[in-house]
């Protein structure tokens, strides 16, 4: 009898006598029925071996895909990075106009390479086309001779070709309504550009608190900017406030209106972080106030969150609380730009009182006391726009 060769089930040879045929059918027979036996165990342990194989090689192609997504994350955020790299040029353009007064023009910095424009451009990738001259505006040409529309104007008339327009100042325009020239400007902008994105920064400003004129134009110049469809950069006139040594000094303590290098470079940290997704807005960690004229702080504190300041907590005082009694000094960023009066009480007795919060000093005194004057003195969250 011959066999198989996997199963070994037999079956009668080509020389094997017909005699022999019964035998041989029953031999081959019987050694069907014995593989069949052991079958289902070998087609058992056939499958769960499958199926091993099968989720180590699904396990496998899972973590490969992983690590081959972790890898092009990692590359893409780095091409991003990368000032140079077609990726990031892609995202952010390769070029910018700037049109602008002498902020934008870089006064006082040390040399055009410490302005805020060219930082930006520097951080950016960009190719850098700045027209921006001082005293100018949307409304009145500065010393060179042309306003924010003239500016642009030049740059087409030169050739220059921009992904990005920043159009930056409005503070020299001082108290002429800038709604209709601004809305000429950003019409000409998206006009000579099409593809270009157009992005206005209303009102730079110094330490000192911004003037309502300022903040009209402000005002002014967003409306303009949202009917063109340009972005609009808030709150600019808020980044230098209350930091003396961001600006410029003229000597024997006397300061300049403008920035110096450090000053330009948070102004061009603040744009960056505005493009790449971050709020335009100040903000500082809540840090406790100092104590003043025997004054014993317990939980009072101050803050800025997204532009507002925030005051809120107690002082403690060794004997009863009288008007005229100073007891903290708000830090210069959080100081109002005029003087404030605001509702607090003492703690001992919730005695309302009336707290005059002084805008040259910061300081903090008690103006009234309506009722019985009990210890120590307590704050609600007060609060207010930074530089207003």
């Amino acid at each position: 009898m011959l066999e198989t060769p996997r199963h070994h089930i037999k079956y009668p040879a080509g020389t094997d006598l017909v005699k022999n045929a019964s035998s041989q059918f029953q031999a081959m027979a019987e050694s069907i029925d014995n593989t069949l036996d052991v079958l289902p165990a070998q087609v058992a342990d056939a499958v769960t071996t499958a199926a091993a194989n099968t989720k180590k090689w699904r396990d496998e192609a899972a973590s490969f895909a992983a690590s081959s997504g972790n890898l092009q994350d990692n590359g893409l955020a780095t091409l991003i990075r990368r000032a140079g790299s077609e990726t990031r040029r892609a995202l952010y353009g390769g070029s910018c106009l700037f049109i602008g007064d002498s902020y934008t023009e870089g006064l006082r910095a040390s040399s055009s390479s410490q302005r805020w424009s060219t930082l930006l451009a520097q951080s950016m990738g960009w190719t850098e086309y700045n027209f921006a001259s001082g005293g100018s505006g949307y409304s009145i040409p500065g010393s060179g001779g042309r306003t924010f529309l003239q500016q642009a104007q030049y740059a087409k008339s030169r050739g220059v070709n921009p992904d990005i327009v920043i159009v930056a100042g409005g503070r020299n325009d001082g108290s002429t309504s800038v709604e209709n020239s601004a809305k000429s400007l950003f019409d000409a902008c998206r006009a000579n550009w099409p593809a270009a994105k157009i992005i206005a920064i209303p009102i730079m400003w110094d330490c000192r608190p911004v003037t309502s004129d300022a903040l009209a134009r402000a005002s002014e110049i967003r409306s303009a900017a949202n009917i063109e469809g340009a972005t609009v950069v808030w709150d600019a006139w808020t980044w230098l406030y209350g930091h003396q040594d961001l600006i410029y000094d003229l000597g024997g303590g006397n300061l300049d209106m403008h920035p110096n290098n450090a000053g330009y470079a948070v102004i061009a940290r603040f744009v960056r972080q505005v493009l790449l997704g971050g709020p335009s807005t100040v903000s500082f960690r809540r840090q406790p106030l100092p104590s003043r004229n025997n004054s014993q702080p317990t939980t009072a504190s101050v803050q800025i969150v997204d532009g507002m300041v925030h005051i809120q907590g107690q002082f403690d005082s060794p004997s009863s609380v009288f008007s005229g009694w100073d007891f903290t000094t708000i830090p210069a960023p959080a100081r109002p730009a005029s003087d404030r009066y605001v509702l607090g009480y003492t703690v001992g007795g919730a005695t309302p009182l009336l707290i005059k919060i002084s805008a040259p000093d910061g300081v903090c005194t008690i103006n009234n006391i309506y009722g019985s004057a009990g210890k120590g003195v307590g704050l609600p969250d007060v609060c207010w726009p930074v530089a207003q």
